[in-house]
């Protein structure tokens, strides 16, 4: 039998926690094979962290060599620093990704500091990204961001999922995780035919780091393997659920710790 191969194209996290990482890891667990082109390295301590990103031309290079590559399963798309980073990947989804399932995790993880116009990346990704995705996963921050909406409640969660699917993603799932009032992590979905809110329990374990990059990859998944969008997107709740109750913690000097993709399989062995 031959083994389903899954891109993702997305910044290295240091810390593996999210990122390509991630997605490698996420990939696995779901029966198939990753490949990567990285977009940035993301280097953090624990007060502070760096995007550095990939020159436009290696970028371009991983690009080549991944273009090369036949039965590709699935694209899952995360951290593009810049919009030129944007313009070129969007490029490569055009004349790869027509015909198979396309996950976009808009990541937009900058600081107060950083001299990135947000304006004009948020701009590039809704041109560039959002006519091309079969499913696009941003948190609530990012959600406010690309609607220029602001959510403080379930309804306006919902509200701003559907203007993203106006936008041209043919499945929205924004996640309220815990910034939302209650005792609930609630994701709003919209597609063609469906405009629901999803909840579970939140959890108050620190193993949230790479959450959401591992949500977007178990959806993506499962997507290359032809399940429908909504029976993804539960499963890869459930999935990032278990990956939180059994994350990683790093040491003292962390406050935050990873999801743990491996979870399911090991559910009840003590690691």
């Amino acid at each position: 039998m031959a083994i389903g191969k899954m891109i993702t194209i997305a910044g290295s996290d240091i810390l593996a926690g999210g990122g390509i990482q991630a997605d490698l890891a996420t990939f696995n667990e779901y029966g198939l094979f990753g490949l990567s082109a990285i977009t940035s390295i993301v280097t953090v301590t624990k007060t502070d962290f760096d995007i550095h990103a990939v020159p436009i031309k290696v970028l371009a290079e991983q690009l080549a060599s991944l273009g090369q590559l036949t039965d590709v399963k699935g694209i899952k798309v995360g951290l593009l620093p810049t919009v030129a980073h944007i313009e070129l990947v969007s490029d490569f989804l055009r004349a790869n990704g027509q015909h198979i399932p396309v996950v976009i995790d808009p990541v937009m993880a900058f600081k107060e500091t950083d001299t990135i116009n947000v304006s004009e990346l948020t701009r590039a990704i809704i041109e560039k990204l959002l006519p091309l995705a079969t499913v696009v996963t941003p948190n609530l921050i990012e959600a406010q961001l690309l609607t220029q909406q602001t959510i403080t409640s379930e309804t306006e969660l919902l509200v701003a999922a559907k203007t993203l699917h106006q936008l041209g993603a043919q499945t929205v799932v924004v996640k309220g995780g815990m910034r939302l009032p209650g005792d609930n992590a609630t994701d709003a979905i919209v597609t063609d035919k469906t405009q629901k809110l999803v909840k579970l329990q939140k959890l108050m374990q620190p193993f949230n780091n790479g959450a959401g990059c591992t949500f977007s990859s178990a959806i993506a998944s499962q997507l290359a393997q032809g399940e429908t969008p909504l029976n993804a997107i539960s499963d890869a709740k459930n999935f990032v659920h278990e990956g939180i109750l059994q994350g990683v913690r790093l040491n003292d000097a962390f406050e935050v710790g990873n999801v743990w993709q491996a979870a399911r399989r090991y559910k009840g062995i003590e690691k």
